[in-house]
Parts: C-alpha cells; sequence; structure tokens
C-alpha cells in the first residue's frame, strides 16, 4: 500500500473509532459504551497532528451527544437552534483538549482535566468509568488502576513511544491486567440494605397553579405510597421493619417547589417508623447564581432536612443566572455523604450521574448506598440522556461497591400510553 494510502487508512481509523465508541454510549444503559470509551485514546494516538486529534475527539463527543438537540427541544421548547448550538458548543470544548494530547501522560492530564472543573460541569462520556467495569470494588486504588491501564494504551499505541517505554507499558499492563481478573472474579455485587425502596413515578412538571400542584404533589404520594404497602409484606421489608421501618426513595424533583405544605402532605402518608427521601427544589440562601438546590429531603420520625444537593445543576437548564432566582445555584460544590437510617448515603441526582466530577467526590467518600434519582418529564420513550447516566452510574457505583437504589419519574403521558 503506498504512503499516501497508509496516510488516509490511519486517519480514517483515528475518525472511526471513536466515532463507534461515541455511538455506542448512545444505545444500551449497559456498560457497552464504557468498555469501549478507550477507542477515544486510540483514535487520538492514530491521529499525526493537533487538528487530526481535534478531528478524532470531536468524532466521540459529537456521536456521543448528537441527540442533545431533540432533548434540548424537549426540555426547553425552544427550537433546534438552540440544541444544535449547545451541542457543537459542548462537544467542540471538550474535544478542544485533546488536540493537545500528543503524548500518553497528555492523555492521562486530558482525562483528569475533563473531569474536574470547569470542563467537568459537562464532561460526560469519560473513558474514567472503566475503572468501575475493570476494578469493582477498588474504590480509589481501582481508579488508579484505571488511570494506570488507560495510560499503558496511549504508550502502546502511540508511534512515538520509545523501546523501554513500551516494555513498561506491557509489564504494568499485564499485571493490571491479572488484577481485573482476580477483582472481578472475587467480586460480588452489593444488595441493597433491607426495606429500600426506589419508587418509579408518573407525573408531569411542576406548574404555578396551587391547587393542581396540590392535586400533582397527591398523585405522586399516592403511588409512592401503592408501592410501600406491597412491600410491607415482603421478607425484605419485614426485616427492616425491625431495624424501624423502609427507606423509601423518590426521583429527582418529583415534588417541585419544597413548602410546608409538601411535608405536610407527605408525612400524611407514611407509616410510622419510614423515612421518606423525596426529589424536590429547596429555596435556598442567595447566591450570585441564583438561590435554588436541586436535592433531596428526608422526612422522618424528627422532622425533615436537607440531606443532599446536585453540585452540577443542568447548565442552560436549572443553572442560569440570569434568569435571577430562578436559577439553581452551582455555589454548591461538595455533596457530602450522609447517614440514612445507619447507611453512609449519597445521591447521584440526574445529570450528576453523567459526569465524572460528582463521581469523584463520592469515590473519595465511599458510601454503601447510591441513590440514583432522575426526573425524565420531558424525554420520549428511548431517550439517549437516561442510558449514558445509567451506564455511567452503574460503572462508578460497581467501582465503590455501592448499592444503587433508583427512582426515576416520567412523563405522565406515558403512564397514560401504556394503558
Amino acid at each position: 500500500m503506498k504512503p499516501i494510502a497508509l496516510l488516509w487508512a490511519r486517519r480514517l481509523l483515528a475518525l472511526l473509532l471513536p466515532a463507534i465508541a461515541g455511538l455506542i454510549w448512545t444505545l444500551s444503559s449497559r456498560a457497552c459504551g464504557v468498555v469501549l470509551s478507550p477507542l477515544l485514546i486510540v483514535g487520538a494516538m492514530l491521529a499525526e497532528n493537533r487538528r487530526w486529534r481535534f478531528l478524532a475527539a470531536l468524532a466521540y463527543f459529537g456521536v456521543g451527544g448528537a441527540a442533545l438537540p431533540s432533548e434540548v427541544q424537549s426540555f426547553f421548547g425552544s427550537g433546534w437552534i438552540v440544541g444544535i448550538g449547545l451541542w457543537v458548543l459542548s462537544s467542540t470544548l471538550l474535544a478542544a483538549p485533546w488536540a493537545w494530547a500528543s503524548r500518553d501522560w497528555r492523555v492521562v492530564a486530558v482525562l483528569l482535566i475533563e473531569a474536574l472543573p470547569p470542563l467537568g460541569f459537562f464532561g460526560w462520556l469519560s473513558p474514567l468509568a472503566l475503572a468501575g467495569v475493570l476494578y469493582p470494588g477498588l474504590g480509589l486504588m481501582g481508579f488508579a488502576f484505571g488511570l494506570a491501564i488507560l495510560w499503558t494504551l496511549a504508550v502502546l499505541v502511540q508511534t512515538q513511544s520509545s523501546t523501554s517505554a513500551i516494555k513498561l507499558a506491557m509489564v504494568v499492563s499485564a499485571a493490571l491486567s491479572g488484577v481485573a481478573v482476580w477483582a472481578n472474579a472475587s467480586y460480588a455485587p452489593p444488595v441493597a440494605h433491607a426495606g429500600w425502596v426506589g419508587v418509579n413515578t408518573q407525573v408531569g412538571r411542576e406548574t404555578d397553579d396551587v391547587m393542581a400542584e396540590v392535586a400533582r404533589n397527591q398523585d405522586w404520594i399516592d403511588q409512592a405510597a401503592g408501592v410501600v404497602r406491597p412491600e410491607a409484606k415482603s421478607k425484605s421489608t419485614a426485616g427492616a421493619k425491625k431495624q424501624g421501618g423502609a427507606v423509601v426513595v423518590l426521583p429527582e424533583d418529583v415534588a417541585g417547589t419544597w413548602w410546608p405544605g409538601t411535608a405536610a402532605q407527605v408525612r400524611a402518608a407514611m407509616r410510622p417508623g419510614d423515612v421518606w427521601l423525596v426529589g424536590a427544589s429547596v429555596l435556598g440562601a442567595q447566591h450570585w447564581d441564583g438561590r435554588y438546590l436541586n436535592a433531596v429531603v428526608g422526612l422522618g420520625r424528627d422532622g425533615d432536612a436537607l440531606l443532599f444537593a446536585s453540585p452540577v445543576p443542568v447548565p442552560g437548564g436549572m443553572w442560569k443566572p440570569w434568569a435571577g432566582e430562578k436559577s439553581y445555584t452551582a455555589s454548591h460544590w461538595w455533596e457530602p455523604v450522609r447517614t440514612v437510617a445507619g447507611v453512609r448515603t449519597w445521591a447521584a441526582i440526574c445529570y450528576d450521574q453523567g459526569l465524572a466530577w460528582p463521581w469523584l467526590q463520592a469515590l473519595a467518600q465511599r458510601p454503601a448506598v447510591v441513590l440514583r434519582v432522575s426526573n425524565y418529564w420531558y424525554e420520549p420513550a428511548g431517550a439517549v440522556a437516561p442510558r449514558v447516566e445509567a451506564a455511567t452510574t452503574a460503572a462508578w457505583a460497581r467501582l465503590m461497591g455501592a448499592a444503587v437504589v433508583t427512582a426515576v419519574n416520567r412523563s405522565q403521558m406515558l403512564r397514560y400510553a401504556s394503558r
């Protein structure tokens, strides 16, 4: 094959492999996209200069985020121009650092740069999640091993690597492969604690009509109570009853704006000894970028309290400083683990699930239970974002050895369509 043909074959692979990986992310909520995400690194290392490295990364993030325009249209109802603009902007910003990733150590640096703010506020599809597939239950050590295995891949694909670097990468890769085999063979997937119940609801979005909101709240409360009552007869909840009751997990922002009246409605449906964890918009202290928190409120025997708040409200959707008090603040950067019913618990709230930055916070704290709470009232059936978030959650929770309790709200229209 002529040199020019070899060059173009290499360029084609540099674009095609990352694009395939990006596409697989969108097709399944399983870990297929996570497993293939290192093809981004392969594509970047095959590219011969900055422009082609940028294009390789753009293929990955562009294809992986291709559903963004339609989802922005569903969420905002603002037309396709805004959605296409956000898609192009986010893909370009995430692809740009890869133009610099000409060496193996730079690949590791870019992976970390895109996991941390400010790029970490929208840095989804991260290959860092691969650590959860390879090294389940190993926590921070598994994360370090994951970074190391991605470094070896960059060394082995890169044509400029020295012989000594290649030999070192092969030794490290063989050792880490052995650790991965051992970790997966010995890993026992955790089971959610007895009595923890995730409730999927189907209600519409919050409105400005007070009476309509009272009825909407009663709707999801009744749906939750209908799930909890049968669970009370099961062995799992029977075991929890001896410990004080069930822990009922509800979706992100299912309650809308949290008022004292909302708490009273929920308490009227609670059984003695139960704890309800309810997604809501909570008014907090005024920050420069807003005053709402996308939060999980806990209700129990001793009252109610704000337990968790999203560190990354959706940019442009919930985080919008130009809207004044209607904006959800991003000033809450750190989400601590809380003890709920004696269990170390952490919440992954919708958009946060797809990003590496919130998961690094969880990894540093090592919770026993992760609450995966989402609200897809605006999403049509088969939407891409829920798949990416589910796959990313599964990988990171697996890395920590944490059980996942899921609660999702979907459009009320889907309920009627399924009848």
